[in-house]
């Protein structure tokens, strides 16, 4: 009789517990994308030095090529993404960081032509 009354004493207290931990969840809201104002690239040259600069993602991106070449590091260049694998032609050189993805960071590969 005692184990009975225990077993059914369980029974109902699993039950309880069941019920109170069942939560009705609310759909989360979409947060806003981040407008992000600046741009971090790490450019890394043909020498293998990485070369760390902030941009402002409004800016082209011929502004890196003329930056890279201004600095004396490299000569006629390509630019680069490892991930996703992505090639940019002069004509990419007119859009900016942010239309082309690059932001918040990203990391370019600098090969001579």
């Amino acid at each position: 009789q005692d184990r009975a009354a225990k077993q059914a004493e369980r029974e109902s207290e699993k039950k309880e517990t069941v019920t109170n931990t069942v939560e009705v969840k609310q759909p989360a809201t979409p947060a806003a994308p981040k407008e992000y104002t600046e741009c971090r690239l790490q450019l890394r040259l043909p020498t293998g030095q990485p070369v760390v600069n902030t941009f402002k993602s409004e800016e082209d991106t011929g502004g890196r090529g003329c930056f890279i070449r201004d600095d004396g590091r490299a000569g006629d260049i390509r630019l680069m993404t490892s991930f996703p694998r992505k090639q940019f032609q002069p004509t990419d050189f007119a859009f900016s960081l942010k239309s082309l993805g690059l932001c918040p960071s990203s990391v370019i590969i600098v090969s001579r032509q």
